[in-house]
C-alpha cells in the first residue's frame, strides 16, 4: 500500500522538530555540569571555581591545587588556601570586582552570573571552616 505523500512529509518533519528540541543547547540534553539545565547550583559553582579560582586557590571540595598556573592561565601565582577560611559571598565579590590581589585578567573573562555562583557555592563549601578570612585573604 502506498502512503499518501503528506503523511509521510509531515512524518519526516514531526521527526526533524523533535530531534532540533532534544538536541538544543538549552535542552536538558545537553552534557557538562554548567549545560545542564538540571544541574544543582553546588555543582555549577564547583566546575566555574575550578575554572576561574582552583588553579590559584586551593580548595579541597572543589579538587583544586591552588599553585599558580605558570602556563598561560588565569594566574601566575599561588593565592591563598580557602580549606581553613570561612570566606563569605560579599569577601569574594569584592575580591573578584576591585583591581587587587591578581585578579585583573579573571574579572575581565568571569561573567556576572559565574561570579554569583562562584561566591555563593565558596560561601556555601566553607561556612563550617575555622578561620574567618580577613579582606585582604582573597
Amino acid at each position: 500500500m502506498v502512503k499518501p505523500l503528506g503523511l509521510v512529509c509531515s512524518a519526516v518533519l514531526c521527526a526533524a522538530i523533535a530531534s532540533s528540541i532534544v538536541a538544543s543547547p538549552g535542552s536538558s540534553a545537553s552534557t557538562g555540569p554548567i549545560g545542564n539545565a538540571k544541574a544543582s547550583p553546588l555543582v555549577v559553582g564547583k566546575s566555574l571555581y575550578r575554572r576561574y579560582c582552583g588553579q590559584c586557590h586551593a580548595l579541597s571540595e572543589a579538587l583544586a591545587a591552588g599553585f599558580g598556573n605558570n602556563g598561560g592561565g588565569l594566574g601566575q601565582d599561588g593565592g591563598p588556601s580557602f580549606n581553613d577560611l570561612r570566606v563569605p559571598f560579599s569577601y569574594t565579590v569584592a575580591a573578584m570586582t576591585e583591581p587587587t590581589g591578581g585578579h585583573e585578567i579573571v574579572s575581565t573573562r568571569i561573567k556576572p552570573s559565574d561570579l554569583r555562583a562562584v561566591a555563593t557555592y565558596l560561601a556555601r563549601v566553607t561556612i563550617r571552616n575555622p578561620l574567618p578570612a580577613l579582606p585582604t585573604d582573597g
